[in-house]
């Protein structure tokens, strides 16, 4: 009699990912490059894909093979960061710099877990940490991804950066507090320029 880890797919099976990357085109735009595992050196797990949205001047960065890690993640998870196009490589940096932190520490996230830093995470900003989020303007499909049967397979979880003063106004009033105060000073996200709210 065959054990039920007989009976199930290997969890690393690329074959859940059919269709990844056409839905990823979908919804982020035109692949426009890619970062291996290896840029620096030894490979860290993961590799970064760029897209571009030209209808709306967005520029996506896409972590590729995070899924494959063992950070317990079930569903799976990969990473994205949406800025202007100017500012991709500020995304870059931002995705990067986070995946880079999940394989370390052998961890995954949680939906609206913020990820500070104690030092601002790009210079000349203001920007001390990331929140992990649906993304704010693609449509719940890229953020969950399923297969043919409809069986969810990866979680895509956007990273919107904050300031030091949002993040110590999440610490006092939550998450959902912070997104109404964006929302009433109609706080564009994408843009690594804009003001603190808090």
């Amino acid at each position: 009699m065959a054990t039920e880890q007989q009976q199930r797919p290997v969890l690393g099976g690329a074959h859940r990912f059919v269709g990844l990357a056409e839905n990823l085109e979908r919804y982020a735009g035109t692949p426009t490059g890619a970062e291996p595992p290896n840029v620096r050196g030894p490979d860290r797990g993961y590799g970064l894909v760029f897209f571009y949205l030209e209808r709306y001047h967005l520029s996506t960065v896409i972590s590729s093979g995070l899924r494959f890690q063992p950070l317990g993640a079930e569903p799976a998870q990969e990473l994205a960061c949406t800025v202007y196009k100017e500012q991709a490589e500020a995304a870059r940096h931002l995705t990067d710099l986070t995946c880079e932190l999940l394989v370390q520490n052998r961890t995954y996230l949680v939906p609206d877990q913020i990820v500070p830093n104690q030092q601002p995470l790009l210079p000349g900003t203001e920007f001390h940490g990331v929140l992990a989020s649906g993304h704010p303007f693609f449509p719940p499909e890229f953020t969950r991804f399923t297969d043919e049967e409809g069986v969810e397979q990866l979680q895509v979880f956007t990273l919107l950066p904050v300031t030091l003063g949002e993040l110590n106004y999440i610490l006092d009033h939550g998450v959902t507090s912070l997104r109404q105060q964006w929302a009433r000073f109609e706080v564009d996200v994408f843009d690594l320029g804009r003001p603190s709210v808090a």
